[in-house]
Formats: C-alpha cells, sequence, structure tokens
C-alpha cells in the first residue's frame, strides 16, 4: 500500500489527515490555531507558529497510523484563501499572516475600487475587499520599511512548503485557485496583469510564481523530514485553497453540481466549465477550480452559520445547554411550524458580503404578537436559502445556459434534513447529504496522489470518492410558496439596506 497526506490550514484550526490509496482516511490529527486579535482592527496569525502545527500534526497521523515513511508518496496542503502574508530574499516570512479578517485595509479596497473595480473584476474575478490587493497596498504605503523587505506576497499554505523544501525568496509562489482574491490577476490566462500592477504602482517582483496545483515544488528536507517521521526528499505538492479542495473532496468536479457550505460562513457555489465575471451585481467571486479551465462561481454570507447561533442562544435558551439542541429546535419547527409564516428574515447580521453592503444589518419584516419562536427560526433558516436564491439568479443570468442537476451540502448544516427540505424547495434543485466528513484534506491529499501518479483522472476520482446517502426533493408546494416570497425578500433587504446607509448612527 502507498499512502497521501493533506494537510488544511483553516482559520481556526490545522486539520492532517492520511489516506490510502482508494481514499479512506486512515487517521486525522488537529491543532488548534492562534489568532490575535488587534484594537486597530488587525487580525493576525504567525506564520512560523502556522508551520509548527503543520509539522505537529504530521508526525501524529504518521505516529497513529504505523504508515512507514517510505510508503508516503506526497504531501499537499490547503489553506485560507483571502488573507496574504510576505516572503522576504531568503525565503523567510518578512510579515505576519494578514488574515481575511484583518479589516485595517478597508480603505485601500475603496481606493481599487474608485480607480479600476470594473476592470478588477473582469480580469481577476472579484471586486476588491479585505483581500490581497487592499492588504499589498496597506503594507506599501502604512509600512513602507517592511514592505521594502518583501520579495514576494503569498499564502501560508504555499510559504510554509516553501520552508519544508528550503526554497529561496525568488522561488516564492502561488496556484491559480487564490488568484480572483489577489486582485492583481488575469485567471483566464493565468498570470499576473500588467495593466493593474501599473494603475497601482506595484513592483512586478513583488508577486510569486503561479504554479499549478498538481506541481511538486520540492522535498521534504531532512531537518524538518525527522521530525515529521518523514524521508527527507517526500515530495511537496502545491496546493490549492481550502475552498477548491473542498470542492475537489466532496465530488463537485462536474459542470451543474453545486455545493452548499453549511458553516459558520454559509457559501454557496456552481461548478462550470466557463468564465463569465459578475461586473453588474457584483455578487459572484468567480474563482478557479483546482481543475485546469473550471470555475466555481461563488457568493457567500458571513456569518450565516452564526445566525442559528444566535437563534440558539437567544430564542431556545431552555435547549441551549443540550448536545442535540439543534435537532430539538428542528423538531419544534416541525410540530409547531410546519409551513411558512410570511415572515421574512434578512441574515446579514453584521452586513452583506456579496454583493459588499456594509450597514446592512438583520431585519424579521411581517412578525406579529401571534408568532412563535419556532416561526421565527424557521425565518432564519428560509431567509439564508433566499439569499442563496438571489445568487442562483445571477448565476444563472451570467450563464444562461447551465444547468442545475443537483447541490451537494456539508458542514455543520448539512446535519438538518429539514434545513436540506426548506434549500431545495426555495431553489428547486434537489438537496444531496454525502457520506463523507472531511472534505478539505481529502481534496487537498487526491492533488498529492495525482501529482505521484496514484491518480489519472482527477474529476473521475472526485466524483467516485464520495457516496449520496440522501436526497431531499423539492416539495412542489412549498416552492410554490416560496417563488412568491423571494421578490419579497429582496425588497426588504433593499429598503433596509438604504435605510442602514442613510442613517449610519442608528448603527
Amino acid at each position: 500500500m502507498t499512502f497521501v497526506i493533506g494537510c488544511d490550514l483553516g482559520t481556526t484550526a490545522t486539520k492532517t489527515g492520511l489516506f490510502d490509496e482508494k481514499g479512506n482516511c486512515l487517521v486525522v490529527a488537529r491543532k488548534n490555531s492562534h489568532i490575535i486579535y488587534g484594537k486597530d482592527g488587525s487580525v493576525i496569525q504567525d506564520p512560523t507558529e502556522m508551520l509548527g502545527t503543520v509539522v505537529e500534526t504530521i508526525r501524529e497521523v504518521m505516529e497513529k497510523s504505523g504508515v512507514k515513511p517510505a510508503e508516503v508518496l506526497g504531501i499537499a496542503l490547503d489553506g485560507q484563501m483571502a488573507g496574504v502574508m510576505g516572503v522576504d530574499e531568503k525565503g523567510e516570512a518578512a510579515t505576519p499572516y494578514d488574515s481575511w479578517l484583518d479589516i485595517r485595509s478597508s480603505g485601500y479596497a475603496d481606493v481599487m475600487k474608485q480607480k479600476a473595480e470594473d476592470l478588477i473584476i473582469r480580469r481577476s474575478g472579484m471586486a476588491p475587499s479585505i483581500n490581497h490587493g487592499p492588504k499589498i497596498l496597506w503594507w506599501k504605503n502604512e509600512q513602507p520599511d517592511v514592505y521594502r523587505t518583501i520579495r514576494a506576497f503569498t499564502m501560508p499554505s504555499c510559504w510554509i512548503e516553501q520552508k519544508l523544501s528550503g526554497l529561496s525568496g525568488e522561488e516564492t509562489y502561488i496556484d491559480p485557485t487564490y488568484l480572483h482574491f489577489s486582485c492583481f490577476a488575469d485567471l483566464v490566462n493565468n498570470r499576473w496583469d500588467p495593466e493593474i500592477i501599473g494603475l497601482f504602482e506595484i513592483e512586478e517582483h513583488k508577486f510569486p510564481r503561479i504554479v499549478e496545483p498538481w506541481d511538486t515544488i520540492g522535498g521534504v528536507q531532512k531537518e524538518w523530514a525527522d521530525q515529521m517521521g518523514l524521508l527527507a526528499g517526500t515530495p511537496l505538492v502545491a496546493g490549492c485553497g481550502d475552498q477548491a479542495a473542498n470542492c475537489l473532496g466532496a465530488g463537485v468536479s462536474e459542470p451543474g453540481i453545486a455545493f452548499d457550505v453549511a458553516g459558520t460562513a454559509s457559501c454557496f457555489c456552481l461548478f462550470v466549465d466557463s468564465y463569465r465575471a459578475d461586473v453588474k451585481y457584483k455578487t459572484i467571486l468567480f474563482p478557479r477550480a483546482v481543475l485546469r479551465d473550471r470555475y466555481y462561481p461563488m457568493a457567500y454570507i458571513n456569518g450565516g452559520g452564526m445566525d442559528l447561533e444566535w437563534a440558539k442562544n437567544e430564542l431556545f435558551r431552555d435547549v441551549v445547554s443540550s448536545p442535540e439542541a439543534f435537532s430539538r429546535m428542528a423538531e419544534e419547527i416541525e410540530k409547531n411550524a410546519p409551513s411558512p409564516s410570511g415572515v421574512v428574515f434578512v441574515p446579514h447580521l453584521r452586513g452583506r458580503n456579496c454583493p459588499t453592503q456594509s450597514h446592512l444589518r438583520g431585519v424579521f419584516a411581517g412578525f406579529s404578537w401571534d408568532h412563535t419562536r419556532a416561526q421565527l427560526y424557521r425565518a432564519i433558516l428560509e431567509g439564508i436559502a433566499f439569499e442563496y436564491a438571489y445568487y442562483v439568479q445571477v448565476i444563472r443570468e451570467l450563464i444562461p445556459e447551465v444547468k442545475f442537476k443537483e447541490v451537494r451540502v456539508i458542514g455543520g448544516g448539512a446535519k438538518s434534513p429539514l434545513w436540506n427540505r426548506i434549500k431545495a424547495s426555495v431553489l428547486q434543485v434537489p438537496y444531496v447529504e454525502l457520506n463523507r466528513q472531511e472534505f478539505a484534506i481529502w481534496g487537498a491529499a487526491m492533488v498529492a496522489g495525482f501529482a505521484a501518479g496514484l491518480y489519472d483522472d482527477l474529476p473521475k476520482v472526485s466524483m467516485r470518492s464520495v457516496e449520496r446517502t440522501r436526497i431531499h426533493q423539492p416539495d412542489e408546494k412549498l416552492a410554490s410558496h416560496y417563488q412568491k416570497m423571494i421578490p419579497y425578500y429582496l425588497e426588504t433587504m433593499a429598503k433596509m439596506n438604504g435605510v442602514f446607509e442613510s442613517y449610519p448612527d442608528l448603527l
């Protein structure tokens, strides 16, 4: 037997898994992350500490599995996508990891929007936000001494492999699944865009070389191999962004399959084989998938899953301490709110991300003294589904020939049959539960296996590696009702956004 390792550098933890040739996960190890919050809006992580979590978790899976070091064919990492870090000439970390949660660069996002928003969307696939471009401008203008020491900007997952393989700053790399967040890329042509770089006067050498996810970028140096229980020279494969790894690991590798990550951030995307940037609505991000010339247009609700946590803590305090709290809340809806009540909930409690409407807040519209907590909670579940319906409308306008075959759902929310039925009825597309628990680390490991020649057809391996365990079909009666509610939801959201934009002091 031979094995591959996938490692996911998440926001809250690093997770590593060891997989056999058939994609079975033998061992998973997890190490919590240390996130540093500053009073100035900064949110950073120490890249060296992140490197340590990778070393520790790989050592743990090797020790627990009993796999011989010679049987490991390769390692690939995936990681957080919207933050960025700097690397110096020697290949050392020149900055902390400037997290995707760090808001210090928001003013530079406005600068980039005013100067070249439509151009950036067309070329890179999304509008400037607190992502790579504005963060690079922040370092250039706010920390010029540090900026001068930076040879190139990259991602923590890329730098860690760079460090493990002993690459210099000149050899700093990034893979295409991160490029939509850069604001400086020509995504379709897989290169840095000289026009955008020139507009913002960034030195071209600050941008790393672009490699494919399955490219082997080096081998593990002996000093690191000894710490991880591996052979020196074990191949390190470039890897990809965490969402791209999730898609691959969940079998989202065929046009028409949609994907719902029902987690802390409620994320919805569709796998497609054409690029159509959303210049009109500025809502849909257009990342490249792991597979070349494939994309997964996506949008997300920042904190969608936290809306459910709020409901649990504030509306269902009598069950909040129960490990089955969400199941009991769903049971109450099935009993006391089996159909929509007409209440509409806007789920953007801390602003809307897609499109950027930072002043928007959450709203319950149309409720009265007659409504119960079960009906309000049902409205929360429906509100997130209505937001997804808007994303679907925009995607269908961008790609009119698109056909939605099914939605594959993962994350904590995937465990709710009630919510899956609601979403299926709102979107009028079957919702599918899957048999795996670990998707990102399997996606990364699959890329490592492809690089090693273990797998010769990534789409086929991706599709065959997961099984549908339950399919939720749309309810025709519910679907008809929801189609009437979606315009009400969009109108309510638009009006409330206008109120908060006009009177920001209300916040």
